[in-house]
This record gives C-alpha cells, sequence and structure tokens, in this order.
C-alpha cells in the first residue's frame, strides 16, 4: 500500500511539474561519447514566453511554434567549456504538456575542467527558476538552481574531482566586459601620455 501511495505521489509531482510555467529543468549529459544539453517546462512556459517576445499571431502551426521556440533556445542558452563557446546543433522540440527541447554539444571536448551555463529562456516570468544537472563522464552528477538572483547562470570548476561553484560579485560576461573597458582605458591614458611627451618635446 505504502509503495502504491509514493507512485501516485511521484505521478502527481510530475503532472504539478509539467503545468507549473515557473519551474524548468536543464540538463547536460553524454551518451556514447557525445553530450547533449536538454531543457523541459510546461508547454504553458514555452507558449508565454514566445508570445510574449514574438506575438500571438506569430505562428499557426505547430511547426511555425517549434521554430520560434528553436530561435529563443539559440539566443537564451550559452555553454561555455574551459572558457571556450560550443555550439548548440541541431536543436529539436518535442511538444506536448511537458515540452522537451535538445541539441547536442558540438565537438565538446573529453576533460572538463570548467563550464558556465546561462539559461534565460523563461526570464520574463516572474519567480521562474530552472534546475541544472549536470551528467558528464567520469565527473560527480552536479545540481544547482538557476534563478533571478544568480541571473540565470553559474561557472563551475573542477577541483579535486568535485564540482565547485565559482563566486563572483559580477556575471562572467560583466566580468569580460569590465576586464576590457579597463584595458582600453589603459590603452587610451599610455596614448595620451605619449602624445603629451612628444608635444613637450617639440616645444
Amino acid at each position: 500500500m505504502k509503495s502504491i501511495c509514493l507512485i501516485l505521489l511521484l505521478l502527481c509531482a510530475k503532472v504539478v511539474q509539467a503545468h507549473e510555467p515557473d519551474l524548468s529543468n536543464l540538463m547536460i549529459y553524454e551518451q556514447n561519447g557525445k553530450y547533449f544539453v536538454v531543457i523541459k517546462s510546461s508547454l504553458i512556459a514555452f507558449e508565454g514566453e514566445v508570445d510574449y517576445l514574438f506575438g500571438k499571431n506569430a505562428y499557426k502551426t505547430p511547426e511555425e511554434f517549434q521554430l520560434l521556440v528553436i530561435k529563443h533556445f539559440q539566443n537564451n542558452c550559452l555553454v561555455i567549456i574551459n572558457d571556450e563557446t560550443f555550439k548548440l546543433s541541431n536543436p529539436k522540440v518535442l511538444l506536448g504538456h511537458e515540452t522537451t527541447v535538445f541539441a547536442e554539444l558540438l565537438n565538446a571536448p573529453s576533460k572538463f575542467n570548467s563550464v558556465y551555463v546561462k539559461n534565460t529562456l523563461f526570464k520574463d516570468m516572474n519567480n521562474n527558476m530552472s534546475e541544472l544537472i549536470l551528467t558528464l563522464k567520469g565527473l560527480p552528477q552536479k545540481q544547482y538552481i538557476l534563478n533571478n538572483s544568480n541571473k540565470h547562470e553559474v561557472k563551475l570548476t573542477i577541483e579535486n574531482n568535485n564540482w565547485t561553484v565559482v563566486k563572483a560579485m559580477n556575471s562572467y560576461y560583466e566580468t569580460q566586459y569590465l576586464l576590457f573597458g579597463l584595458a582600453l582605458l589603459l590603452i587610451v591614458a599610455l596614448a595620451l601620455k605619449s602624445s603629451e611627451h612628444i608635444n613637450s618635446k617639440e616645444n
């Protein structure tokens, strides 16, 4: 009797999640030497984002809707491995109460030192969150919640064969832009100083 109750509870939880627009799952996993990215959420969540971004009249058929989901996916899901961006190849959409988007991480390395993931597919929904699950060959499984507080992104590194979250005040890209800006300011300052030096010699 307890087993039956447990099975019913799990089934009910699955049904609730399939209809809950604020929840999604993002999994990166290895299968037969290939790596894949899978995002699952309710059809309501995907419809809400597509309607909001492209308009309710942007599609008339399921195929047209799938193309818009793929476009949204490509614009809002980013995976960087070992500080190198990898293409999400051949994306496909499986429609249902729980809708699934999956794509292959083309030419992913066999050894992972770090992984940066950003998933803003449902950023326009209040209090949305996504459970990131990493299931990679030779590494322990890692789960992490992406939400508004961490801007739906995380960078993880491998230390002693375990995943470690990189703590930073700015996001990964904000840090890159900050470094670029500082370097640009330094170049301009050196150029001005050099120009002043030349002018002083001429005078």
